[in-house]
């Protein structure tokens, strides 16, 4: 299990950002503070609060460590 940290700028990048999830093999959840939700339900996604820093989970991340190449893009750097 793997947690990198997300931050959207637009909403558009939200879509984008579901998109992708929903084309990647595995279990994937986003959180922000106690909230959890999949990551792969885009009105999940689309609940959670964009001003702030997402925590996303990736449990098989030995299995499929590409994925982590492909989700760079919206890697939150502080």
């Amino acid at each position: 299990m793997k947690e990198i940290q997300i931050k959207f700028s637009t909403r558009e990048r939200v879509l984008e950002f579901n998109r992708l999830m929903q084309t990647l093999p595995g279990e994937y959840d986003l959180s922000v503070g106690r909230v959890e939700i999949d990551a792969k339900s885009a009105l999940g996604v689309l609940s959670l609060d964009f001003s702030r820093v997402l925590t996303l989970t990736i449990y098989e991340d030995e299995e499929y460590p590409w994925v982590l190449d492909k989700l760079k893009v919206f890697e939150y750097r502080a």
